[in-house]
């Protein structure tokens, strides 16, 4: 296949996909059918059945789209790891804030297809990597051990938190700073500034 014919290809895949994800936010994932698809896309029905071998596929499609949309950079490497957990904070607000969306569409196609269960927090290791280092400058409480404080940061940069925080009507910026008061939790007091300025800095 020639580069043009394998750009064509992949243009019109892309074209199918996102008409997909179109009908999917207008109709449900039940309010539309392969031909209804191929219209949607501006292309044959037999074009569509070329590249998708039944609507499961073209649903499954849309979830391995959206769980690569929603997926979450690790903590940039910083020698302050106090300051390494305030971006986490501030970038999982504003990550969930700008996927909200797909992530509701990713929950419904899962709950119809089947699809394993895409991470919806800051990777495990990613998340040990930092609490190894605020333990190592001694900004970790020492009644916390290190699996259970990644636990913990799991929890708070997961998207089931921000949506549970988001919902009495807070911004993205309030979320955060609930966040960075909770997350003082795991942070040591003895620490010279916490993770959000103006946070309080709690007791052992």
């Amino acid at each position: 296949m020639s580069p043009t014919r394998r750009e064509l290809v992949r243009a019109t895949r892309t074209r199918i996909v996102d008409a997909a994800a179109r009908l999917m936010r207008e109709r449900g994932a039940s309010g539309w059918s392969m031909d209804v698809l191929a219209k949607e896309a501006g292309v044959a029905r037999a074009t569509v059945y070329e590249h998708f071998r039944s609507k499961r596929a073209v649903l499954d499609e849309l979830a391995a789209t959206a769980a690569r949309e929603i997926v979450l950079e690790p903590p940039a490497a910083t020698e302050d790891p106090l300051r390494a957990l305030r971006d986490v904070l501030a970038e999982v607000c504003r990550h969930w804030a700008a996927h909200g969306e797909t992530m509701r569409d990713l929950r419904t196609l899962k709950a119809m297809t089947g699809a394993p269960t895409t991470s919806d927090a800051i990777g495990r290791e990613d998340l040990a990597h930092l609490v190894e280092s605020l333990a190592a400058t001694g900004q970790l409480r020492q009644h916390w051990t290190t699996e259970d404080a990644v636990d913990a940061l799991g929890v708070l940069t997961s998207y089931a938190t921000f949506e549970r925080l988001r919902a009495p009507g807070r911004s993205p910026e309030e979320i955060e700073a609930v966040l960075a008061r909770l997350a003082v939790a795991v942070v040591a007091p003895s620490a010279s500034t916490s993770p959000n300025p103006g946070a309080p800095a709690g007791t052992g």
